[in-house]
């Protein structure tokens, strides 16, 4: 699935790498529609409506806002999830509690980016906290972990991606920016390292194909010929179907708990 690395586009991406993640604004890149979760709810479906009738999407990405916005992020992650049958993934960037990873699952979140950046400042291991209820909640392979190498050595790096496969956890890698140390020589081979161990432990990237596309230097296999694509469709349809039905079983009795929790 994945061929080679694209020197040049690994450049780009060091020079300028993009940062889609923005709660007040909407916007379609590629094959994702970015949805800032802070926006009006009913006012912003209507203009995703008419942009995916005209061309359609393979991920909504979700960015919530600021921890006081949770409830109302919450809403739009469950009419988007109502009123589109699509792949949903979110992005938190502050700590979130085991009640709150349960939650966005339970609104339709199907793949959450939960970043260790986000937790350092606490003085627990709510970090651990929060990636192992996301472990238990969500299926397997549907929690990712984006990891900045700005701040980090390659081996730190390394280290960080072996951990999270070890977990269950998908790492994605924003390569260090051009005012960093390390040589470009050192970034491409962390990309190779990233590849190789995401083949060793098989970890089906299909879902977060979208973002590899536009976020990484990655060349991607030429997309399958028509039938193919279909089966596929169908198979990521009947994927979907499941995760669903798995969320709408679990649902009720959780928030039934959580009323009387008055959460």
């Amino acid at each position: 699935m994945i061929k080679k690395i694209d020197s040049d586009k690994l450049v780009t991406l060091i020079n300028s790498s993009p940062n889609f993640a923005d709660p007040e604004a909407l916007r379609r890149e590629g094959e994702i529609f970015f949805i800032g979760a802070n926006l009006p709810i009913h006012s912003t479906l209507e203009t995703m409506y008419e942009s995916y009738c005209q061309e359609s999407s393979e991920l909504f990405h979700v960015t919530f806002g600021e921890a006081g916005m949770f409830e109302h992020n919450l809403e739009m992650v469950r009419q988007i999830k109502r009123n589109f049958s699509i792949r949903l993934m979110g992005r938190i960037e502050y700590p979130l509690s085991a009640v709150q990873v349960e939650r966005v699952y339970l609104a339709g979140l199907d793949l959450l980016d939960i970043q260790q950046s986000s937790y350092e400042a606490q003085p627990d291991d709510r970090w651990r906290t929060a990636l192992n209820t996301a472990n238990t909640t969500f299926t397997r392979w549907s929690v990712v972990s984006s990891i900045d190498a700005a701040h980090a050595t390659p081996r730190a790096v390394h280290d960080k991606i072996v951990e999270l496969l070890a977990e269950g956890v998908i790492p994605l890698l924003k390569p260090a920016g051009e005012s960093a140390l390390w040589p470009l020589e050192e970034t491409t081979n962390t990309f190779n390292f990233l590849a190789i161990e995401w083949h060793r432990h098989r970890v089906p990237l299909k879902p977060v194909m979208p973002l590899l596309r536009l976020s990484t230097p990655f060349v991607l296999a030429e997309p399958p010929g028509f039938l193919r694509g279909v089966i596929e469709k169908l198979q990521d349809r009947h994927t979907l179907a499941t995760s669903d039905l798995r969320r709408h079983l679990r649902t009720s009795g959780a928030e039934a708990s959580f009323e009387s929790a008055g959460l």
